[in-house]
């Protein structure tokens, strides 16, 4: 069974939230009767876009209206899910709705930690495109979306700081080029391994194989994970890649 069949287990009831409603609207209007994808992988991956473009939506919003660089970013990341036509329509619609909405973010946000199953690539996967649109408008983030996030790694239970890691350099952002060591200072090395300048070689180390066993591709592989987000994936793992290897540099190891 592909890992979205596994996940709307977990997720059974979420279809008649009013997110949800959304997407079971929309399942029969995106599937095919002959499309043979399960209809349980249909239902947990129309689930997934639902809440990530709501929350897409609040988060671009909360900082007073929304960019022409957001509104850039975030259809970037739908091609780069590879929406066909239709369903980037779907996801279109979800977020124009979700921008008029009153409905909390931290409700989607609560609600998708327990559709996913608190997986924690798919829960930085998710995050991270929210913190594209957040860093599309320049190096000074707005403080309402930034407490968007930190709620977000709250609520899908990753590990406390990596939002702020990622403030600090330690996210690979689109197109990321991994030989490229001029896209990384030192300090963004650091950060990246979240650890401070003066720790000893050996904490380097082991904040590096820590960092880096989030992200192996062995570990992702039997996890069966959809595309998407073994790219994010291999991404954030050729940036902590790089980070390790600036600050070996720096210190002659």
């Amino acid at each position: 069974m592909n890992w979205w069949g596994k996940l709307i287990g977990t997720g059974v009831g979420m279809l008649g939230g009013p997110v949800g409603a959304l997407a079971g609207a929309a399942l029969g209007h995106l599937y095919d009767e002959d499309d043979p994808t399960p209809k349980n992988e249909q239902k947990a991956r129309i689930l997934y876009l639902a809440y990530f473009f709501s929350c897409a939506a609040k988060v671009a919003k909360a900082d007073g209206g929304i960019s022409a660089s957001e509104i850039e970013t975030v259809e970037s990341i739908m091609q780069r899910m590879g929406l066909d036509e239709k369903t980037m329509g779907f996801a279109k619609n979800v977020f124009r709705k979700a921008k008029v909405s009153r409905r909390s973010i931290d409700e989607d946000l609560k609600e998708v930690g327990q559709l996913i199953g608190y997986e924690p690539t798919v829960g930085q996967s998710f995050l991270g495109g929210l913190y594209e649109i957040v860093h599309s408008n320049g190096r000074k983030l707005n403080e309402l979306q930034v407490r968007y996030l930190l709620r977000g790694e709250e609520r899908l239970k990753l590990p406390r700081g990596v939002v702020q890691s990622w403030i600090q350099g330690g996210y690979a952002p689109p197109q990321f080029n991994p030989e490229d060591e001029n896209t990384l200072s030192l300090e963004e090395a650091y950060n990246a391994l979240g650890i401070s300048k003066t720790v000893s070689d050996r904490e380097v180390k082991t904040a590096y194989r820590r960092k880096a066993s989030e992200f192996h591709p062995d570990k992702l592989k039997s996890k069966d994970l959809p595309e998407e987000f073994i790219v994010f994936a291999n991404d954030q793992l050729a940036r902590i890649n790089q980070a390790h290897k600036v600050i070996r540099n720096a210190r002659n190891l």
